[in-house]
């Protein structure tokens, strides 16, 4: 692309190349990981119960790191069964899916939900429930109450990113097209790239462009061919391999804006 990367724009292609599946992931694939991403998010709020102190607040951290996880997964799963439109699926992933205001939600929610967990087991609520939990088992009422306390949080953490990524973008953009006008390069990357950037979007002439930084930031390179022309190609992510030469053209640079069309494989 021709530009350096910045720490925000790093930390961005890190995330991006760690992302929980492969490129080719089948719906099996990605099912088996929500699964893991439940048994660990249980794990955890188990283990809240039992400790205490400075190895409970890094509990809380592990908890909002897997229902971030879980969260980016649910969404993946519900793109690649093409249920939602372009434009709705757009909207959802620039509203609540952007590293703008993932991590303010995580670290928000893990800073609360130690008071939120406390303020819940001191309610009259919670204490009038003992004679259901009586009547059922403590185990299978235990698992209703982990329920509703993570239903909760995770309302918390996406009303944190949804306000945070209005603000972001009415300063950083002053216009709200940003959430609903269309850019070829989302067109094209679909929901190979996991989140996306806020920040990386520039409104030009009416149209949504992102910019380089942005682009690289995602992975995306500039290849060259014989004849001069310039295309931007990404890399695949394969589950246990890496090869060097397994690229996928996505377009054609012009006059340094990109015309992206589909896939070409």
């Amino acid at each position: 692309m021709g530009v350096g990367l910045r720490r925000k724009e790093a930390v961005v292609f890190v995330h991006e190349q760690l992302r929980l599946t492969a490129h080719d992931a089948t719906k099996l694939h990605r099912v088996l990981l929500l699964y893991l991403l439940i048994e660990g998010l249980m794990s955890d709020i188990f283990l809240l119960v039992a400790n205490n102190g400075f190895v409970s607040k890094i509990q809380y951290v592990s908890l909002s790191y897997n229902l971030s996880g879980m969260l980016l997964l649910v969404f993946e799963i519900i793109e690649s069964t093409y249920w939602l439109r372009k434009k709705t699926r757009v909207f959802i992933k620039r509203l609540l899916f952007c590293y703008e205001s993932s991590l303010l939600g995580e670290i928000l929610g893990a800073a609360l939900q130690q008071t939120f967990f406390t303020q819940i087991n001191r309610s009259r609520m919670f204490k009038s429930s003992n004679n259901i939990n009586q009547a059922v088992s403590h185990y299978v009422w235990s698992i209703v109450g982990h329920g509703i306390f993570v239903l909760f949080a995770i309302a918390f953490i996406m009303s944190v990113r949804a306000l945070w990524a209005i603000l972001y973008v009415r300063w950083a953009h002053q216009t709200w097209v940003i959430f609903s006008a269309s850019c070829c390069v989302d067109t094209a990357l679909g929901r190979r790239n996991k989140m996306t950037m806020l920040g990386g979007y520039r409104w030009i002439d009416d149209k949504l462009y992102y910019k380089p930084e942005a682009l690289k930031s995602f992975g995306l390179v500039k290849v060259e061919k014989e004849d001069g022309v310039e295309l931007m190609a990404l890399r695949k992510l394969h589950w246990f391999s890496v090869p060097k030469n397994d690229f996928v053209v996505i377009g054609e640079v012009t006059k340094l804006r990109a015309s992206v069309g589909a896939w070409y494989e």
